[in-house]
């Protein structure tokens, strides 16, 4: 009888803990639901009022939820900045990779890459105008620099990678492929930049093709 009732007890114990597990496992999936509702608000309301003309409550009310709930996620502005500015960068990378992650032709990685660059000013324009944003305050915030220098130093490895694989393979000349990514990269930066201030300026879409063939112009081995 000792036994048995020893058994109990251990069974019982890993029932408790299983349940303590589940409310734990539950109560960190509701605080991520929260924290992606609070900071996709937050990513709406910069895109409308600029990185200076917002308040808490301004997201409070967009999230829907209490001014409370934002300080109890986020200790305070500059940190739910960050984490948003966080969510910006893997969002884009992670869209990228399952775009090409079928994909073996370098030719096509380069010109899926570019499309996406270029389409963004069109497809998700909020993100231009809250990256130009945050852009402003680098001189001041040390942790913002770090997150955009390590953006931008991601558009340019993943286009470096590919200019490297097409390269290897003999679709693309011979090249300094870092150099030729920084140049890649500050075309279609410029070309944003350009249309946010004044959308008259040009037809996007018409150059943003015609740059796509000025660059595999440079890049393709003439055959």
């Amino acid at each position: 009888m000792p036994q048995r009732k020893r058994t109990t007890v251990n069974r019982m114990s890993v029932i408790n803990q299983g349940t303590k597990l589940n409310r734990t496992q539950r109560g960190k999936q509701i605080a991520a639901i929260r924290k992606r509702q609070i900071t996709h608000a937050a990513y709406e309301i910069i895109a409308e009022k600029g990185y200076h003309n917002f308040t808490m409550m301004d997201i409070a009310k967009r999230a829907g939820v209490s001014s409370g709930l934002i300080h109890h996620y986020f200790k305070d502005k500059e940190n739910m900045l960050v984490t948003l500015l966080r969510e910006m960068q893997q969002n884009i990378r992670t869209t990228l990779e399952k775009t090409m992650e079928d994909i073996t032709d370098p030719y096509q990685k380069l010109d899926i890459f570019l499309d996406q660059a270029f389409g963004l000013v069109e497809n998700e324009k909020e993100y231009i105008y809250v990256t130009f944003d945050f852009l402003t305050q680098i001189k001041y915030n040390e942790r913002m620099r770090r997150i955009l220098t390590k953006l931008y130093r991601g558009y340019r490895e993943t286009c470096a990678e590919i200019l490297r694989e097409g390269k290897e393979q003999g679709i693309f000349v011979a090249l300094d492929e870092h150099y030729m990514a920084a140049l890649i990269v500050s075309i279609f930066l410029g070309i944003w930049e350009q249309y946010i201030i004044d959308s008259t300026a040009f037809f996007y879409r018409e150059y943003t093709i015609k740059m796509k063939s000025a660059i595999f112009e440079m890049i393709l081995v003439k055959k």
